[in-house]
């Protein structure tokens, strides 16, 4: 049997196929640290077309892109705006990003990789979703837009930044023995409340955005503590449970304490199906 030259990613030799197009892969593991590859190789400096003294270049939109998105929120950002930013005219970014969709994609592979993956083993189970859960929780405090895009959905689309995430997270679980149905469950339950707190994170940043924009437009500020849900004779139950534990708001004790919870559930089901983790 011949033998084609190795896979285009690892080298490994590759059989000869009887027909169709030869295969330039041993695997799709090697076909997506290709498609990595490729990604990052995108973000290198083309010229501009003007020949200025700073290039426009496929980097620079993305970062700037970032910068617009983080200040601003992802509804504010448009090709025009990244353009203004970048003080050039909005049809030159085209010649090096397709479409605002495009760019996002770009924006979301290289704000997931700003914040690097662990590269050492987890201790153990626990130790792995505790790191994984905190990785993500200051993800979305760098960057609220991004929540939207790495949801955990039945719908999400490729993302080589979010699939090393997330198997970077499930190796959390080996050596459990753990069917994959089983830690599919686990993760979904975990992925869940650590998304789900973000979610209030990201209405808290929004919330704080717009109230910024009102006081320099000269609106007056809400005054929280005329809030109705802290009124003890309409609501005594609410007004006693929030003021204990909101006020004042720390969302970073609520997402750790309920972190604990939600790993502690974890455990009691691993107990349950008699894995001694």
């Amino acid at each position: 049997m011949s033998v084609q030259p190795g896979c285009a990613s690892c080298g490994k030799a590759l059989e000869s196929t009887d027909r169709g197009r030869p295969r330039l892969y041993c695997s799709r593991a090697c076909q997506a640290r290709a498609y990595r590859a490729r990604r990052t190789e995108a973000l290198t400096d083309v010229p501009d077309a003007t020949g200025s003294a700073s290039p426009l270049t496929v980097e620079r939109i993305v970062r700037a892109g970032i910068a617009v998105a983080d200040a601003e929120g992802l509804d504010a950002l448009s090709m025009r705006r990244v353009a203004m930013e970048l003080g050039t005219g909005t049809m030159s970014l085209y010649r090096h990003v397709a479409s605002k969709d495009d760019l996002v994609t770009l924006m979301v592979e290289v704000a997931m990789t700003d914040v690097p993956l662990p590269d050492s083993p987890p201790r153990n189970w626990r130790h792995g979703l505790e790191r994984a859960a905190y990785r993500d929780w200051e993800l979305y405090h760098l960057h609220p837009w991004i929540l939207p895009r790495v949801m955990v959905t039945t719908r999400a689309y490729f993302s080589p930044a979010l699939a090393a995430d997330s198997e970077s997270a499930f190796s959390s679980f080996d050596g459990l023995d753990l069917e994959p149905a089983d830690a599919f469950r686990y993760m979904f339950m975990f992925a869940s409340y650590v998304q789900g707190v973000a979610l209030i994170l990201v209405s808290d940043a929004e919330a704080e955005r717009h109230a910024k924009t009102a006081a320099e437009q000269g609106a007056k500020a809400p005054d929280h503590a005329q809030n109705p849900l802290y009124d003890p004779v309409a609501y005594p139950r609410l007004a006693r449970a929030m003021r204990a534990g909101a006020s004042p708001w720390d969302l970073d004790a609520s997402f750790a304490s309920g972190l604990a919870g939600v790993l502690d559930g974890i455990a009691a089901g691993l107990a349950r199906q008699g894995i001694d983790a």
